[in-house]
């Protein structure tokens, strides 16, 4: 910039104050959408195992508050708006435990393919924007001559709506994901939801054995119960039916604790009598890698 000799006129001063008031609306904002993208970018996808879905939302808000703009809207595009036919399905990770309940929950929104590709373009140029209005602006305009505040003061009124209509178009699909979340909340009180997380009954009535709740029931006995590494069914069945009484077999399909034991192929059985003509008493215990089944 040539050195400056005289003072600026009143005129002049005026635009700039109006040029430097809409600077600053732009920017806020900018930020205000900034703020909603990182919230969108951070709640549209969660999946974990039940134990630590809080931690990993907590790193998902922290990952998000540190992207730029630019980052934000790659996550955006990548994620949350998804073309027609995309079938880009949540992996379980393979360092988590195959017999914990594995939850998956991903808010998106479908755009038609031309509509997808015009909103990643724009997008792309509301990055570009908010670039040339942070490192660029004074560069570009010339605030010490009247005709390059006129020149600013139109730009910036058209950064402006430019801004507000891409944070009127967030807006819209942050209202669709939290209409989702609501939906989600309101199956999550229902009782094919506890049944699905709590007891491991998937709807129509199949079993995911390893995470339901009877065979957690099990497990949790053979803590309290085992004697030398094996519990007796019998002070299995009568702890259970005390403790958690409204896990029963025929709450699984099943007609029997052995018929749960054996459906649920978690165990190892060993049957042994008390003698030659006494009672045969069932012992179990967690199965081990490799082990048989039962015992005689």
């Amino acid at each position: 910039m040539d050195e400056i000799t005289t003072l600026p006129s009143e005129a002049i001063l005026d635009l700039q104050r109006t040029v430097q008031r809409k600077l600053g609306r732009c920017m806020l904002q900018l930020q205000q959408y900034e703020l909603l993208l990182k919230a969108i970018v951070a709640h549209s996808e969660l999946s974990g195992t039940t134990e630590r879905l809080q931690a990993v939302r907590d790193d998902r808000v922290a990952c998000a508050h540190k992207k730029t703009l630019g980052a934000l809207v790659g996550m955006l595009t990548e994620s949350y708006l998804k073309p027609p036919n995309s079938s880009d399905e949540p992996q379980q990770a393979e360092d988590e435990p195959s017999d914990r309940v594995w939850f998956s929950v991903r808010y998106q929104m479908e755009l038609p393919e031309e509509r997808y590709a015009e909103t990643k373009i724009a997008l792309k140029e509301l990055v570009n924007l908010r670039n040339e209005l942070v490192h660029h602006f004074l560069q570009r305009f010339n605030l010490w001559c009247l005709d390059g505040c006129i020149a600013a003061e139109m730009y910036l009124d058209e950064s402006y709506e430019t801004i507000d209509g891409h944070y009127l178009t967030l807006s819209q699909w942050a209202k669709s994901m939290d209409d989702a979340r609501r939906l989600m909340v309101s199956f999550m009180q229902t009782q094919e939801y506890r049944d699905l997380v709590i007891h491991g009954i998937v709807p129509g009535g199949t079993i995911h054995w390893p995470s339901s709740g009877i065979v957690a029931c099990l497990r949790e006995a053979e803590i309290n119960l085992a004697q030398a590494g094996w519990t007796p069914l019998f002070d299995s069945i009568h702890w259970i039916t005390k403790t958690y009484p409204e896990h029963t077999p025929k709450r699984y399909g099943c007609g029997s604790w052995r018929h749960v034991i054996h459906e649920s192929q978690q165990f190892e059985v060993r049957k042994q009598s008390q003698s030659d003509n006494g009672p045969t008493v069932v012992w179990y215990r967690s199965r081990q890698s490799g082990a048989l089944k039962e015992h005689d």
